[in-house]
């Protein structure tokens, strides 16, 4: 009885968590670390054995073992939008899964405040970075995956949508289906005003589409039939939305490069009396979960968040694994399908055409 004071005092050890789950020290290790060879039965019985004696993994001296701290940055633009949460939320479960723990920081969209992210991330020890860049980037010296983005011979690679084969489709469809002729763009800038480091990569090449399909169609693309400004200003979207219908002419149709400016173009079409799509067809580059509930509802391009996160993920894994794997080159494209509704003009909606 005289050493249970002493066995009480002495700090638990990952032998006794094993012990008290009934496994060996590895099983204990791996369902720990949240590897995943290892069953969820013999996980929680890990987990719960590990609560009970109160045992801490001393993750210090293990970073120091391996020469790594097991964490993974991923420095997004903003944690509010459905994209950067469904990217994120696959990013997660992937690093997770691979026993990565992981800090996340939103810039809301400022370039300081991503160059501060990469700095603080840097000075935390992080083993990798996956990032959302909103052109704030700075190396970093570790494993570095950009996804939404691909800022050319930076990093260990890239994950990003088809961005201009989708607004061909889009143009594409307008065009051949119905006929239009005078199409407007509605959409997110490559660059703010005053600033010289492009922003958003997908903005240019989304815009890049609508160029090349309304050419390819014989089609001129006015200046004044192009519009763009940022997610975050609702009060310029709302007046460069009714500038866009109140034009003379008007345009008969309209493609927004995200949900955010569809939106704002239908609430102007409400506040003008224009018909959407008696008077101007809608098709949207985003597809967000209600695009069947607006009225009309809505066209547009249907998306695979989720994968962005997860391929991206893996990617950064691979580099982890082996540095000189990573080729800043490495582009990888998810396709966008066509979804049809009834804010293009069309009767039923499914799914047309893959890009």
């Amino acid at each position: 009885m005289a050493t249970e004071p002493n066995q009480r005092s002495r700090r638990p050890t990952l032998a006794d968590v094993a012990a008290t789950a009934g496994v060996s020290r590895a099983t204990a290790s791996r369902a720990l670390a949240a590897r995943p060879n290892v069953s969820e039965p013999t996980r929680e019985r890990v987990w719960a054995a590990a609560r009970r004696l109160a045992f801490e993994p001393n993750h210090l001296a293990r970073s120091l073992r391996r020469g790594s701290t097991m964490v993974v940055g991923i420095v997004l633009p903003q944690l509010t939008t459905a994209f950067h949460a469904s990217a994120l939320y696959s990013a997660q479960q992937v690093l997770k899964d691979a026993g990565y723990q992981v800090l996340v920081i939103a810039t809301e969209r400022s370039t300081r405040r991503e160059r501060d992210a990469l700095r603080s991330l840097r000075a935390h020890g992080v083993d990798g970075v996956l990032v959302a860049s909103y052109g704030g980037f700075e190396d970093v010296g570790v494993p570095t995956v950009f996804f939404d983005d691909a800022p050319g011979n930076a990093g260990a690679g890239a994950v990003a949508y088809e961005n201009a084969a989708g607004t061909r489709l889009l143009v594409e469809h307008l065009v051949q289906v119905h006929g239009h002729r005078r199409i407007a763009y509605f959409g997110i800038p490559d660059a703010v005003e005053g600033e010289q480091t492009p922003r958003v990569f997908a903005g240019r090449e989304r815009l890049e589409g609508i160029r090349a399909a309304m050419g390819d169609a014989g089609l001129p693309v006015p200046a004044a039939a192009v519009r763009l400004t940022i997610l975050l200003d609702d009060v310029a979207r709302a007046r460069m939305a009714r500038a866009i219908l109140a034009a003379d002419p008007p345009p008969t149709a309209v493609v927004t490069g995200s949900d955010a400016h569809a939106v704002s173009l239908l609430h102007a079409a409400r506040e003008l009396g224009v018909r959407v799509p008696g008077d101007v067809a809608l098709a949207c580059f985003d597809e967000p979960s209600y695009a069947d509930l607006l009225d009309p509802p809505m066209t547009s391009l249907e998306r695979r968040d989720r994968e962005i996160g997860r391929r991206a993920a893996e990617m950064l894994l691979a580099a982890l694994a082996d540095p000189e794997a990573g080729d800043p080159g490495a582009l990888v494209r998810i396709p966008l399908a066509l979804r049809v509704r009834a804010s293009c003009g069309c009767g039923g909606h499914g799914l047309e055409s893959i890009a």
